[in-house]
């Protein structure tokens, strides 16, 4: 048998060792009150739950010694038996065998062999075979002194864990966000008053607020293992009513998520199986023919990337036909002939995930209605998350759901609109650029705001005119910002009067009056003591009319690893020795720039004070001078690309920010060719520990 999963082993033991202990405060109770049915129910149901869970795992040795010691506690709680001294034994000895199981299983992670014969016998005798009760004398009535067991001593799996209300963590979890809260304003006051005793006070209050905040985080936190447990069940009875083999595959248990998101996607897992088992997978005559193996295969995969969870659901079935999805849409009127000509295939597998839309040719009793994926899809988006499809005529389909590690505390960017403050969660941000005169602004193609970004033009949006319809500009914009932002896999940008900062943001939701509108997700209280409304990005995208943002869906799901097809985005910067350099873009947390006024020397080495901290400082290439600034030319700001690496800030001066640009495959060696110049390719994480290495 190979090993199993140790996140749902370890849950079963610590289950199992409890009930154990609480079987034996029963059996005490018994003993001295044999007519105590809350005791027998109480011990029968820690033994029936034992017994009922073997079975999921396959230890059939523990579930026969279970088994038996339930039989005879049913007799008791039907009154067939009464409680003698020698029963008191005999489910003694039960529970002492079932323990000494649980141990080595939890050493060796299997079942150990084992001869229960003896035991087994012993039991069988207060189990006629005519079903009649044989007279025992009741155990107050007992020649020999009754024999209680005392609690097992707790094994080294049960001390670590610690059995907590959910609804007391919760409490702790509000408290933290209040706490993050309370963080931010101090912080953003001591900001402000420069470098204090009460800063490196704030300083430290926010570091250990941090820390405090990331463990009650995991607190929250459960495997995926603990959403898909039923899930092979589910399986095997949708594929036995359709009669077609199909096995799942998992993969990902110990990724883990936010308990409350566990929850969420329970039921849109549900139907994405039960449509793929009912509709994706053929029958096995159809399978023959298509030279596919008889059974069926679906996978599931769990994946931690970009501050995001990933499932893959993936089926080797027929894939979706685009043709008969476009042939529904048209008979439904869902679109006319003159906007299916501009269609790709991409648009309209948008369809399926439409109320009521379905291409089944027969509806079962399992799925074909077309509610399943709309309800999918809604519960999806509800917790902040997305889902996107790519399908293969002949190869099967495969669901890419985004959600969230967590809807608590986020970080967020904050942004200015028309005098009021905004907040856009930070996991949509793909970009910042600062728009002008000349290229960089918005223009109009075919009624359409358009921004052009290098080479490519993204649909755009102005917050000022989502609010005021009126505002919109005939001819380009002033100086403003546009951020890029990413919607369900599609790309567009907004465009706001201010950017501020980003910080982390605790959620709250919103009353029922303002989430009508549908363009705000929650709320938040900023480090001022303000209240900020916080966008959702995908009402935003629907409600400028950018129809292949809000519902479209990717042909292609990205593969976590590297590969050399990927596009790899670089900033290039012009660094101050006058050479062309390149990061990677994930590799800069945020860009700031400093006057040079702002530079001083504190301990030997160059710094900034940013955020109630100091930021230590170097160039990207050719170091700062060791005694003084001298070398920063005065009256000007200076570009500086923060890199957090162990939780902590590190910063590089530039001379100047040059350009974004993708670049295909994955970057090999130190340097590179870009634009026909000679470009150093530097590894921030690289660069931090040369430069910094006594502080890292």
């Amino acid at each position: 048998m190979e090993p199993l999963d140790d996140s749902i082993l370890d849950d079963f033991l610590v289950d199992s060792h409890e009930g154990l202990d609480r079987f034996d405060r029963d059996l005490l109770t018994l003993e001295h009150d044999p007519s105590s049915r809350d005791a027998i129910a109480s011990a029968f149901r820690s033994l029936h739950t034992i017994k009922g869970t073997c079975s999921f795992f396959g230890f059939r040795r523990l579930e026969h010694v279970a088994h038996a010691g339930e039989h005879i506690l049913s007799r008791l709680r039907a009154g067939q038996l009464q409680l003698t001294p020698a029963i008191a034994e005999g489910l003694l000895a039960v529970v002492d065998t079932v323990r000494r199981i649980l141990s080595a299983i939890e050493s060796t992670r299997r079942e150990p062999a084992g001869d229960d014969t003896a035991l087994l016998a012993r039991l069988v005798q207060w189990l006629p075979a005519d079903g009649k009760a044989r007279p025992g004398k009741p155990a107050s009535q007992a020649d020999a002194a009754p024999v209680a067991a005392a609690p097992g001593t707790a094994t080294a799996l049960q001390q670590q864990h610690l059995r907590v209300d959910v609804r007391r963590l919760d409490q702790i979890m509000d408290l933290v966000g209040e706490l993050v809260l309370a963080r931010n304003q101090l912080v953003q006051t001591v900001a402000v008053g420069g470098a204090t005793p009460a800063g490196t006070a704030a300083q430290r209050l926010d570091h250990v607020t941090t820390r405090l905040q990331d463990e009650v985080m995991r607190t929250r936190m459960q495997p995926v293992s603990a959403l898909w447990a039923r899930l092979p069940r589910l399986v095997r009875d949708v594929a036995a009513a359709c009669d077609k083999p199909v096995r799942l595959e998992l993969e990902g248990n110990a990724t883990e998520l936010d308990r409350t998101l566990v929850e969420a996607l329970k039921d849109p897992l549900t139907h994405l199986l039960r449509n793929a088992v009912d509709h994706g997978i053929e029958d096995a005559a159809a399978r023959k023919l298509a030279g596919k193996p008889a059974e069926g295969v679906l996978r599931l995969r769990a994946f931690e990337e970009g501050g995001s969870v990933h499932l893959l659901l993936s089926d080797d079935g027929a894939g979706m036909s685009v043709e008969r999805i476009r042939a529904q849409a048209l008979a439904r009127g869902l679109t006319d002939a003159a906007d299916a000509e501009r269609l790709t295939d991409d648009d309209w597998l948008r369809f399926i995930f439409l109320p009521g839309f379905s291409t089944a040719a027969s509806v079962t009793h399992i799925s074909g209605r077309g509610v399943g994926l709309d309800a999918a899809r809604s519960a999806i988006e509800g917790v902040g998350g997305s889902i996107e499809i790519m399908t293969v005529a002949g190869l099967g389909t495969t669901f890419h759901i985004r959600i969230p590690l967590t809807l608590a505390i986020i970080p967020a960017l904050t942004v200015e609109q028309s005098g009021e403050c905004y907040v856009i969660p930070q996991a949509h941000l793909l970009e910042l650029v600062r728009l002008g005169e000349g290229a960089s602004r918005v223009e109009r193609a075919h009624d359409r705001l358009v921004f052009r970004l290098r080479g490519e033009l993204l649909p755009a949006v102005i917050l000022g005119h989502v609010f005021d319809p009126d505002r919109l500009p005939s001819e380009g914009t002033p100086s403003r910002h546009l951020l890029v932002l990413s919607a369900e896999g599609q790309r567009f940008g907004l465009v706001v009067d201010q950017v501020r900062d980003t910080e982390e943001i605790v959620v709250k939701p919103l009353r029922q009056g303002l989430r009508e509108g549908g363009l705000f997700a929650g709320a938040t209280v900023r480090g001022d003591g303000r209240v900020a409304l916080i966008l959702d990005v995908l009402a935003l995208a629907t409600r400028a009319g950018l129809q292949r943002v809000t519902g479209s869906v990717r042909a292609q799901a990205p593969v976590p690893p590297a590969t050399a097809s990927d596009i790899v985005p670089l900033l290039l910067v012009r660094a101050r020795c006058g050479a062309q350099a390149a990061v990677r873009v994930a590799d800069v947390d945020r860009i700031v720039e400093f006057e040079s006024s702002a530079f001083e020397m504190l301990q030997s080495r160059p710094a900034v004070r940013f955020e109630g901290s100091v930021l230590p400082v170097t160039a990207l290439a050719g170091g700062l001078p060791s005694a003084g600034l001298d070398g920063l030319e005065q009256d000007r700001s200076w570009p500086v690309l923060i890199h957090v690496r162990g939780g902590r800030r590190w910063g590089f001066v530039v001379d100047t920010v040059e350009d974004i640009v993708e670049w295909a495959g994955v970057p090999g060696g130190d340097r590179l060719v870009v634009r026909d110049r000679v470009t150093d390719l530097i590894a921030l994480s690289q660069a931090t520990t040369a430069a910094f290495q006594e502080a890292a």
